[in-house]
């Protein structure tokens, strides 16, 4: 249907008639557009819940050993080539590789008309509790959208109203819902003639129009977010009978014991280089690594004290220049 008004020649309560069909056609569509994003943001806000009570913790641990590692690394190269001065301010130190972000909820990451940057993730709604919220916040929804209404003054009053209401359904609050339905449908006024109400009708038209367009920007920002994507392969492998936030835990612990090693081994290095004065080569690291690394081991070794490992150049950073055979030390294993 041509949205267009006719300057002259029109019959306005005809024009009207058509309007108002085609705003009954596109309410509908709208309010059920409405309804789906805030199903979607709803059930992401969710799946973001599980996924900091079961990740969050893990990934900030291996980000701060990854810290305490730069900075481990920094004071040897201090001691090494010199390269950090000091009272110079040491670089950022960044994520570790493999830990997960949650710096921004999918909810708050985009530009969602009506709706709060503020909202955190929450846990998800079950059983009765969740249908009835449903079910009012889409009869509210069907009452108070900012884009069915026939004039600014009523819109300004509407967004408030919307905005409010999408908070309460992202909270799960039901009984917010349930005041926010006692509230007035309108503040405005009605046309008073013919030509007055054709020209509202068709503002409202546009105004749903826009708004169609606007969801369906929304849901594919929304889909693209991180934790949507996540979000559908956790479900991908739920349905191949796999857990995927277990599978990432048991990730991120087998990388924080990684770290742990690592820390522990620059530890050691750092505090022989400062306790003799030496410098340290990467071969000589890679022997401190060899050792710590089976020490650790040993600790649960199945085979007793007779079949314990034998340490390879246990202080690497002394050179075999015939000194240590003065001290009869033999530095071959």
């Amino acid at each position: 249907m041509d949205g267009k008004l006719t300057p002259t020649g029109e019959n306005w309560r005809e024009r009207a008639k058509e309007l108002q069909a085609l705003l009954d056609e596109l309410r509908p569509q709208l309010i059920d557009a409405e309804a789906q994003l805030a199903e979607r943001l709803a059930s992401i806000s969710a799946f973001e819940y599980r996924v900091r009570a079961r990740l969050e913790k893990l990934s900030q641990r291996l980000d701060a050993l990854q810290s305490e590692i730069d900075n481990l690394r920094r004071e040897l190269r201090r001691y090494q080539t010199g390269e950090l001065l000091w009272g110079e301010a040491p670089p950022a130190a960044g994520p570790a590789e493999g830990s997960w972000r949650f710096e921004e909820s999918a909810a708050s990451s985009g530009s969602y008309r009506y709706r709060s940057r503020s909202e955190t993730p929450r846990p998800a709604l079950e059983g009765k509790r969740l249908a009835a919220v449903k079910q009012l916040y889409r009869r509210l929804a069907r009452r108070f959208h900012p884009d069915l209404v026939l004039d600014e003054a009523d819109r300004a009053y509407r967004t408030d109203m919307m905005m409010a209401i999408n908070a309460a359904y992202a909270a799960g609050d039901l009984e917010a819902l349930e005041r926010l339905a006692n509230e007035p449908d309108t503040v405005s006024y009605t046309p008073q003639t013919p030509e007055e109400l054709a020209a509202a009708l068709q503002r409202e038209v546009n105004h749903c129009r826009r708004r169609l367009d606007e969801i369906a920007s929304e849901m594919s920002t929304l889909e693209k977010h991180d934790s949507a994507r996540l979000m559908r392969r956790a479900e991908k492998a739920a349905a191949a009978g796999r857990d995927l936030l277990s599978d990432l835990a048991t990730d991120l612990r087998r990388r924080i014991s990684e770290k742990m090693v690592e820390r522990d081994v620059l530890e050691t290095q750092l505090d022989e280089v400062e306790r003799e004065g030496v410098e340290v080569s990467v071969d000589d690291l890679a022997d401190i690594v060899y050792n710590l690394g089976l020490e650790q081991a040993d600790e649960g070794n199945l085979f007793g004290a007779e079949g314990s490992w034998q340490p390879r150049r246990p202080r690497p950073w002394e050179s075999n220049d015939g000194q240590d055979e003065e001290d009869g030390v033999d530095d071959t294993y």
